[in-house]
């Protein structure tokens, strides 16, 4: 049975994986064309970034990385830790860890630098209706620390 819903779905797993790869590497190079690659254009993207503040839009994600790529910042990104992919139908999310670092001119990290939890929810339409995955919302938080008791699990 060709392109039955488990095919499409793995289909859709590994493109959800390769727009995220896209965004990470995106982060590494601190490359806007790659970044709008990954994002859904236009008005409809909302993301949480690790600096606190939220984004809306695709400009308002490029005007942080063009301040931050004139101020010298340089972004380190681990390979990403316990990675889940999640779809229903037209809409898939993905899960996953990381230890990132950016520095402004060669400075001290700036806040948002650890271990950070990443949420991105895909949706399969961009900004002009065509059916492709795109990266419609992100959430970025710190991990809570290691060595601390998970609450209500550990004592």
């Amino acid at each position: 049975m060709p392109n039955s819903r488990a095919e499409n779905t793995n289909q859709d797993a590994v493109e959800i994986e390769r727009l995220h790869n896209l965004w990470a590497d995106a982060n590494r190079k601190g490359s806007i064309p790659m970044m709008r690659e990954a994002f859904v254009g236009g008005d409809k993207f909302f993301g949480w970034n690790l600096n606190g503040y939220a984004y809306e839009g695709i400009e308002e994600w490029a005007k942080l990385w063009k301040f931050l790529g004139a101020s010298k910042a340089q972004a380190t990104l681990a390979r990403d830790e316990n990675l889940r992919i999640q779809i229903r139908g037209d809409v898939g999310w993905l899960t996953c860890t990381n230890d990132f670092t950016i520095t402004l001119g060669g400075g001290a990290p700036l806040p948002g630098s650890g271990k950070f939890r990443s949420t991105e929810v895909y949706v399969r339409e961009d900004e002009s209706g065509k059916p492709v995955w795109k990266m419609w919302h992100c959430h970025f938080s710190p991990c809570a620390p290691d060595d601390k008791p998970r609450m209500g699990f550990e004592s």
